[in-house]
């Protein structure tokens, strides 16, 4: 479906009723729903939810020996940018799939670019 295409609307209209239930069966998954993402080959691993909650950061032992505090540094920022854009990725699919032809048009639309 293109961004701007209404001619949809009516589709997912009779839906609203029950939005509020499912914005928060959505939100309930988003906060239990596991990300994980690595870099480094594994040196760093951020664990946490959905709903970009961090739980967990590991860091290989080697890591914190390297006097290379630039390359540690970037291998930490690149794992928390990946989690992030995981957890965008997976907010989509979960928008979609709680909320049908209106997630899947909010997350097609130029005005949710976390999605």
């Amino acid at each position: 479906m293109d961004p701007m295409d209404f001619s949809q609307l009516g589709q997912f209209l009779p839906d609203l009723n029950d939005l509020n239930s499912k914005m928060e069966k959505m939100q309930q998954r988003l906060a239990t729903e596991i990300v994980t993402a690595e870099s480094g080959g594994g040196m760093v691993k951020i664990s946490g939810y959905a709903n970009m909650r961090v739980q967990n950061v590991e860091m290989d032992s080697a890591l914190l020996s390297m006097e290379d505090m630039d390359m540690t540094s970037d291998l930490v920022a690149a794992a928390f940018n990946q989690f992030i854009e995981k957890c965008h990725e997976r907010t989509g699919e979960i928008t979609t799939q709680e909320l049908g032809a209106l997630g899947a048009m909010m997350r097609n639309s130029p005005f949710a670019p976390h999605f």
